[in-house]
């Protein structure tokens, strides 16, 4: 039988934890999806920036009190100097620390799993693929919607050529959250995180990478018309973009928290000259494909018509859901896989082509800041940078 990359390397990843403490339903959502399959070892983290609450955190995971730290920085020393220091660390934390901190880390040599957004400003963004490509290490950025089984078959699907050439892409995430009011915590709301385009940040930027990913296509011009739906709130709770890609095709993109009644609002629909596919999150292990010249059809994660994207991204059989956390999952399997695979003198190519990156990071900020421009320019057509990509 052969040896597997897991066998040769020996052991279980190392990985530490920034944020996500108890309460914290992200990082939760992390710490359930790195568990899945027995290829991280939770061992380390600053869960808080309240040290009591950390240590706390600490003890319901069984951590070693000993690597339960006050902050980034004693984590980064103490870490690079035991001879079981982790591989990699999960940044949870709000959007304007992202940057600090996962530079901090990369210089140190880790690797690093990153809450989206990658940071609130493109500048920042741009100062973070600096110091990965410095580093060498590898950045995963969870936009986590990417992990799902029919998300990766519409990718696939695209890629080979079911759909023809793609001419449209409509895509929202069109949440009600804060529709009937808001807490008074809900930091989301202020600005202080991502100024007046934070909410499109949060679910904008999810919405804009789900469209690039299954296409593989980069927005190239976008027209903005922002909103505050709600008058006190001081960010735009509801943003429509126009989008042009620079694959040819047009887009469109609606992002907003004051969509009352919905329950997620996360969906996406592809058209080609031969057909089209339609995903929506809330029925996600099945996707409607459309073909010109056939019949309507509902496939089925790990179903007859399953590509082997979907069917490597799916844990059970047809008719047994995998869910948002196993969809969780598959990121931080393949990352994993990445780099053990690295670490034993392996490719790890095809691992990371399935992941969401710095680069998503860039583009999707990239687009809000057109967005913004555009919104100010009285919904002008701003262009989006192009960028040399790393791979």
């Amino acid at each position: 039988m052969e040896v597997t990359s897991l066998e040769k390397f020996g052991r279980r990843l190392r990985i530490a934890m920034i944020g996500g403490g108890l309460g914290s339903y992200i990082g939760e959502s992390h710490r359930i999806a790195l568990r899945a399959d027995g290829l991280w070892d939770l061992v380390a983290g600053v869960f808080s920036r309240d040290y009591s609450l950390s240590k706390a955190t600490g003890r319901q995971l069984l951590i070693d009190p000993e690597r339960v730290y006050t902050d980034h920085h004693e984590l980064i020393r103490a870490e690079s100097l035991r001879p079981d220091r982790v591989d990699a660390v999960i940044v949870a934390t709000r959007p304007s620390s992202h940057a600090g901190i996962v530079i901090a880390l990369l210089e140190a040599g880790f690797h690093v799993v990153s809450e989206k957004p990658l940071t609130s400003s493109v500048d920042e963004a741009i100062a973070v693929e600096d110091a990965l490509v410095r580093s060498g290490r590898r950045l995963l950025l969870t936009h986590c919607y990417s992990g799902y089984p029919m998300v990766r078959m519409a990718r696939d699907m695209i890629l080979r050529g079911d759909l023809g050439r793609v001419t449209a892409v409509d895509t929202e995430f069109a949440n009600g959250a804060y529709a009937a009011g808001a807490p008074a915590d809900a930091w989301r709301l202020g600005s202080a995180e991502a100024g007046e385009a934070g909410m499109l940040v949060d679910l904008g930027t999810h919405a804009l990478q789900l469209a690039t990913y299954v296409t593989g296509a980069r927005v190239s011009e976008v027209a903005a018309r922002l909103d505050r739906l709600s008058p006190g709130h001081e960010i735009y709770d509801s943003a429509f973009l126009d989008l042009t890609f620079d694959n040819g095709a047009i887009g469109r993109c609606w992002s907003t928290y004051q969509a009352a009644g919905a329950v997620h609002g996360l969906r996406l629909s592809v058209y080609g000259d031969r057909g089209s596919l339609a995903w929506d999150h809330e029925s996600a292990e099945v996707m409607w494909w459309r073909p010109v010249d056939g019949p309507a059809t509902l496939l089925t994660k790990a179903g007859p018509m399953a590509t082997d994207g979907a069917l490597t991204a799916s844990r059970f059989t047809a008719g047994h859901p995998d869910g948002y956390g196993l969809a969780f999952a598959n990121l931080y399997r393949d990352f994993a896989e990445a780099l053990i695979a690295e670490s034993v003198g392996n490719d790890p190519g095809h691992f990371l082509s399935r992941l969401p990156g710095v680069e998503d990071g860039v583009h999707t900020l990239d687009v809000v800041e057109g967005a913004l421009a555009s919104h100010t320019a009285d919904h002008a057509r701003v262009k989006v940078p192009t960028r040399t990509r790393l791979h």
